[in-house]
């Protein structure tokens, strides 16, 4: 979102899967104080290690792109699982405040649409793509 906001002839369409305009700080502050309890070994298996992690995700809390969502000025493909509950809200406010957005709901999904469904995310990405 922020390269399309800072760049925006660089880039022709952008596709945003289960995003956030404004991160949930609570559920960050949470997440951390769960990520702190976790052992190493979790973190390590993801490429990262826990103490950047954890700032990595302490990095994300101010961000808000409220105000520049009408400035995406690219066709936009918004997608997120129709069981998504930490990101359906806002997938749904994406998809009226970006101008050229199209906004799809993945059936029987919830938060990681690309392991439950993901012939279901393929073919709705092929039609965004050949359009």
């Amino acid at each position: 979102m922020n390269y399309t906001l800072d760049h925006p002839t660089r880039v022709k369409s952008f596709v945003l899967i289960g995003g956030q305009y404004e991160m949930p700080k609570l559920l960050l502050k949470v997440q951390n104080v769960i990520f702190r309890v976790l052992p190493k070994g979790v973190f390590q298996k993801m490429g990262f290690s826990k103490n950047d992690f954890i700032q990595l995700t302490n990095s994300m809390m101010d961000i808000n792109f409220s105000k520049d969502l009408k400035k995406v000025a690219c066709d936009t493909l918004v997608i997120c699982g129709e069981k998504d509950k930490a990101n359906k809200k806002a997938a749904i406010i994406l998809g009226k405040c970006i101008a050229q957005a199209e906004l799809q709901m993945v059936k029987d999904a919830g938060h990681e649409v690309n392991v439950e469904a993901p012939k279901q995310l393929a073919e709705i990405l092929e039609i965004f793509y050949l359009k």
